[in-house]
């Protein structure tokens, strides 16, 4: 019996959504995609904002949206928390009324929640005094409050400091037989968290599988981008960071203890001399291999910070890459993010 399964077509403004998914109980599924890809109006589809034009949806093995039989259960009859990227907390209610507002909840489990949270001290609060960290808490604690089936997520990390995403993150684990569809743009955040990832583009699930099927058979180019992300562990004080192996590297926001940096290949640029200007992570490596990717070339690097670059094949040639090749490799710090590991 899956918690979610959904075959059927809506309409958004000039986007068609044409998809087919299912998500089981207990299953926690990322669904990414290219801005414009859909992923938000998905969302919309599950709780009934945005109704299916055909095709059907059940939830928790029950018919929900059927155009064609005349089947629409309303919103707020649906086994859902929803946290959208919003949040739409309420703002005349303090933060206890807010994660407490579902009939379904009760006062224990929201005593609970807030304590998990670290939000114990903003109870008497409303919202407007709350930070954008602190008031994403609250949102999810309010859709966790009601014992949901099924827990949709929209961009719950974005703008989030490490200490906050590390308690969210916490707390979404311990989830039972709740179903979780967690939208994101952040590849990092899927794999660490998510048991299969979905991949929407144009209205259309392109691919569906875990992290290592993404990874060694992308189907389209934005999977391939995906999958090629550079991962680096280490540890974060300030505005830098250190590798396993001593390296220094300059971030472009705070961050602190264990972290996983991500570097998108394309952020790398490649140069045959050092190079100048404002790039502040600036090393010399050697080129071990030139991997063809749809449109562009893949260049695998050793040397201090052991990386993939990703150019165009002009570049290949007007730099004369080739396996032994010296060069040097450079980062923006603002290019690099840091995540809890």
């Amino acid at each position: 019996m899956s918690a979610i399964h959904l075959a059927g077509t809506a309409h958004t403004g000039d986007l068609e959504l044409e998809v087919g998914l299912s998500v089981e109980p207990g299953e926690t599924v990322a669904l990414l995609g290219p801005n414009g890809a859909g992923k938000t109006s998905l969302l919309r589809v599950l709780t009934g904002l945005l109704p299916l034009s055909s095709g059907h949806l059940n939830l928790s093995n029950h018919a929900t949206d059927i155009p064609e039989a005349g089947v629409f259960v309303e919103p707020h009859r649906r086994p859902i928390g929803w946290v959208p990227q919003d949040r739409l907390l309420f703002p005349h209610l303090t933060v206890r009324q807010n994660v407490g507002f579902s009939p379904r909840s009760t006062p224990e489990r929201v005593g609970q929640l807030l304590e998990s949270l670290s939000i114990s001290d903003l109870a008497a609060k409303r919202p407007d005094e709350c930070s954008g960290g602190q008031a994403q808490r609250v949102a999810l604690a309010r859709a966790i409050a009601a014992e949901p089936e099924i827990l949709l997520l929209d961009e719950p990390s974005a703008a989030l400091d490490i200490d906050s995403k590390h308690l969210i993150n916490s707390l979404l684990e311990d989830h039972g037989d709740r179903a979780t569809l967690l939208v994101t743009h952040d590849p990092v955040e899927a794999a660490t968290m998510a048991d299969r990832i979905v991949i929407l583009e144009n209205g259309r699930v392109t691919q569906s599988g875990n992290l290592a099927d993404v990874r060694t058979r992308p189907l389209t180019r934005y999977a391939a981008s995906l999958a090629g992300l550079n991962t680096i562990a280490a540890r974060a004080t300030g505005n830098t960071a250190t590798t396993e192996d001593g390296v220094v590297v300059v971030l472009g926001e705070p961050a602190s203890g264990p972290v996983q940096l991500v570097v998108p290949p394309v952020a790398v640029a490649l140069h045959r001399s050092a190079p100048d200007g404002s790039p502040r992570n600036v090393w010399e490596a050697t080129v071990t291999e030139l991997q063809p990717a749809f449109d562009r070339v893949r260049v695998v690097l050793t040397g201090p910070l052991p990386i993939v670059a990703e150019v165009t094949p002009a570049s290949v040639d007007a730099l004369s890459l080739a396996p032994g090749v010296t060069v040097w490799a450079a980062v923006k710090a603002t290019e690099i993010s840091a995540h809890p590991a």
